[in-house]
């Protein structure tokens, strides 16, 4: 209603700096008009259907800390930085770590890499490609010949690939890291290394462009700056010079079999089987996170107790605060499927279904074949697809290596069913636009409240579905070419440009190769140069 949007404009300007000295109808009054149109957005999605689960989602308190303060993060102006702060923050960098130059002399972008670090994949390198295409249409004014030169850092993991002495990630969401004010931690110093600095002041990095999901708390990375990721770099370049939405963000369809698919058929919700399914890869979890599991690639021998069904659930249940989250999840079915079982031993079926899929990484196979030899099946029989996928009631999208999962969430959301959203210390750029219990079903980080959470949706269908209703509408109107509209806006405009006229070109450099002389003497490792590009067709990069 007008009164809830009024309630969070007024929040949100209480937040801005110079406004707190106004009275609210002044807040309201001046309270920037996108922020209320997206306000608007988010809750007239499905008005009628509002779920109010625990408490008001409309109370601002209610409301999760990636909502309010990732817009705030990203409209503040970045701080002025120079090559030095982008050599400096590249050496902390253990992989997919860039420095993206434009030379104003040869009017061309050239690509950098350390040496040791990996980047030969053809989709990242079709990626670099988008970007700079992007920066050559939108900010033709800034980049032309006799232009000053520019240097950005640019990242392209799951998550920032820096090393754990200078990059500590908290145990959730909502926890802040635990050297705020810029000491290092015990947890950050038995990361140095030798070679690099002591200490590693994150306030003095330069901006990373971060084509990965970001983190939810600011101060983790403060100059972090989160954009879209990458493997979706190239629909940006297609909505920028073609208008149009490209066929991975379009409804699938007999032309388009690679798009999101929607249930098009009157699906009864109640009808739908009350199970979470969730099917995914055995992967690590957020390195550098101070606190929680981690433990991933488990065998049999792992497993303390003895080899049979019951002696491994039971061994893993020991192992709880040493798992991953996805292995906790499994774990978490294993223990189901065994109350299901031995309360009703003719009908197997519990309330939960979680597997692994196999990926043919080396040994893989073999790991999972010792499970089944004793008794566990942890990876499921065969792929299930999105119309399979769309006869379950709940899905879940446990994060991976970033700490997300940057398909599942929205082929999910667009399912008849309800999502269990992973909330984790990381987010991915699209997530700036989700609510929890509006969109869908948060689910904490160590995952103790899934039992909970899934409790409550079965006692309330009537909220859960609304939610799922919302999820399937927000999903839609990212179709639309209205939403890309907002986010190209948001991200290559404000956020970019916010990057770009910070840069101060204070070296002077009469070419690339004394640049990357100069970056080598810094670093004291060398760089490989990727490729050199003008921008205005396709690149020539180097392989591997």
């Amino acid at each position: 209603t007008t009164d809830d949007l009024r309630e969070l404009a007024v929040f949100k300007a209480k937040q801005t700096p110079g406004w707190g000295n106004r009275n609210e109808n002044e807040m309201y009054m001046y309270a920037h008009p996108e922020e209320y149109e997206r306000l608007r957005f988010l809750y007239d999605i499905n008005p009628s259907k509002m779920p109010l689960p625990f408490q008001s989602i409309l109370n601002p308190t209610t409301i999760s800390r990636l909502q309010l303060d990732a817009a705030d993060r990203s409209a503040s102006p970045t701080q002025p930085y120079t090559d030095d702060e982008v050599i400096q923050t590249l050496s902390r960098f253990e992989h997919v770590g860039f420095i993206l130059r434009y030379s104003g002399t040869t009017d061309e972008f050239s690509l950098y890499a350390p040496m040791s670090h990996n980047w030969s994949r053809f989709d990242q390198i079709e990626a670099y490609t988008a970007f700079i295409h992007i920066l050559r249409k939108e900010y033709w004014f800034r980049f032309k010949e006799g232009s000053a030169d520019f240097s950005v850092l640019i990242s392209t993991g799951d998550s920032l690939k820096m090393d754990c002495g200078c990059l500590s990630i908290p145990a959730d969401r909502e926890s802040a890291p635990s050297d705020a004010n810029n000491n290092p931690t015990d947890f950050q110093q038995q990361f140095n290394s030798p070679g690099k600095a002591a200490t590693c002041n994150r306030f003095q990095l330069s901006p990373i462009l971060q084509f990965g999901s970001g983190f939810v708390h600011p101060d983790v990375m403060p100059t972090m700056v989160t954009m879209p990721l990458w493997p979706h770099l190239k629909c940006f370049e297609t909505f920028r010079y073609d208008g149009k939405v490209c066929n991975k963000f379009s409804p699938v369809s007999a032309t388009n079999r690679f798009g999101i698919y929607f249930e098009e058929e009157k699906t009864i919700y109640n009808n739908l089987i009350p199970q979470i399914i969730w099917r995914g890869s055995d992967y690590p979890f957020l390195k550098c996170r101070q606190v929680g599991g981690t433990k991933w690639s488990i065998k049999p021998m792992d497993v303390p107790g003895p080899n049979n069904p019951e002696g491994l659930v039971n061994g893993l249940t020991h192992l709880w605060d040493q798992l991953n989250p996805r292995w906790k999840a499994v774990t978490l079915s294993l223990q189901a499927e065994l109350e299901a079982k031995n309360a009703y031993p003719n009908e197997v079926k519990s309330w939960f279904d979680f597997k692994f899929i196999i990926r043919e990484r080396p040994g893989e196979s073999q790991r999972w074949e010792s499970f089944v030899k004793n008794g566990i099946n942890i990876v499921a029989d065969g792929y299930i697809d999105a119309n399979e996928f769309a006869t379950f009631k709940y899905y879940a999208d446990f994060g991976g290596g970033g700490g997300t999962t940057w398909s599942g969430t929205h082929t999910k959301l667009a399912l008849p069913g309800v999502l269990f959203h992973h909330e984790t210390p990381t987010y991915d750029y699209f997530h700036e636009d989700l609510i929890p219990f509006v969109h869908y079903i948060p689910v904490s980080t160590e995952l103790g409240d899934l039992r909970e959470k899934y409790e409550w949706a079965e006692a309330h269908p009537d909220e859960a579905r609304a939610i799922s209703e919302a999820g399937t509408a927000f999903i839609k109107y990212m179709t639309s070419m209205e939403y890309w509209k907002r986010l190209f806006d948001r991200f290559f405009v404000k956020r970019l440009n916010s990057v770009i006229e910070a840069y101060r070109p204070v070296n002077s450099f009469k070419d690339e190769r004394e640049f990357q002389t100069y970056a080598e003497s810094q670093l004291g490792f060398p760089l490989e140069l990727i490729g050199r590009c003008d921008g205005k067709q396709d690149c020539s990069w180097k392989v591997k």
